[in-house]
């Protein structure tokens, strides 16, 4: 039987993962392996487009008496995964041991998946702590700023959320003041946003941190299709008595992309993980 685009198929996978970073949490092991787990479903049932493939990075590592030697799929250079999760069905944690002061996490996933052949609008997009930036950023200090520069080619509608380590999902946009539950996209404009300097009526975010590093996964959700943000609400005060963003689990925001993705083939959907550090 051939597989359209578009098709969902049921996918899965096992993936060990042996941290080299010595400051490391056992969460943020978990996470890296579970989102390693995944890719590597997507890449078994439907493989990897490679533009320009500049570098292989093989790690040695040691596993206690044994020695792990693999090739890291997941830091090629100009390569991309043809397939496209859809929705998490079974997490499974099959080992997890601290050895020679580093964690080693072994993982299975189950879940659902299609083809991402369809073509989808090529969106701009960079997290940065300074509205001058250019350049993408991924870690981040305890106070700083976060700002977002995005840019589409085609008309469309914006969500932006923040999922920290509670496991809570933060509606960074569109902002809390906005009635209508999106953010319309220009073509061709380029949008700062959580900005009040470029726009008066902006949410502006500042990032905080209880634990010494936590990692953060941003989404941006984009559609040329109409669509509108997850019911939320609000969420009190931190424990720094600052207000946050309106908000509503990480498992509640999971079932309302997935719905949105089934719907919506046309949807785009970046996921960048961020580190904030005491």
């Amino acid at each position: 039987m051939t597989l359209k685009a578009g098709d969902i198929v049921r996918v899965e996978a096992t993936y060990e993962y042996v941290s080299n970073n010595p400051g490391e949490t056992p969460q943020q092991a978990l996470d890296i392996a579970f989102e390693r787990a995944r890719q590597q479903a997507l890449i078994d049932r439907f493989g990897l487009d490679v533009s320009s493939v500049s570098e292989t990075l093989v790690r040695n590592v040691s596993a206690g008496e044994q020695s792990v030697s693999s090739t890291d799929v997941f830091s090629l250079g100009g390569t991309s995964v043809r397939g496209e999760w859809i929705e998490t069905e079974k997490e499974e944690v099959l080992l997890q041991v601290f050895e020679n002061g580093f964690w080693r996490v072994r993982v299975s996933v189950r879940g659902r998946a299609r083809n991402n052949s369809v073509a989808k609008a090529q969106v701009s997009y960079s997290l940065v702590n300074n509205a001058h930036d250019r350049e993408n950023r991924t870690s981040y200090y305890d106070g700083d700023d976060i700002f977002l520069k995005f840019s589409s080619p085609v008309d469309g509608t914006l969500c932006a959320y923040l999922v920290d380590e509670d496991q809570n999902a933060f509606c960074l946009l569109p902002y809390q003041g906005v009635a209508t539950g999106c953010q319309s996209i220009r073509a061709g404009e380029e949008y700062l946003f959580f900005s009040a300097e470029k726009d008066p009526s902006a949410d502006e975010y500042t990032l905080s941190c209880q634990r010494s590093s936590e990692r953060n996964a941003v989404y941006l959700i984009f559609s040329p299709n109409a669509f509108s943000k997850a019911s939320d609400k609000a969420s009190g005060k931190n424990w720094r008595d600052e207000y946050m963003p309106r908000s509503l689990s990480y498992r509640d925001f999971l079932k309302w992309l997935e719905k949105n993705q089934v719907r919506d083939p046309e949807m785009v959907v970046v996921r960048e993980i961020i580190t904030i550090s005491k």
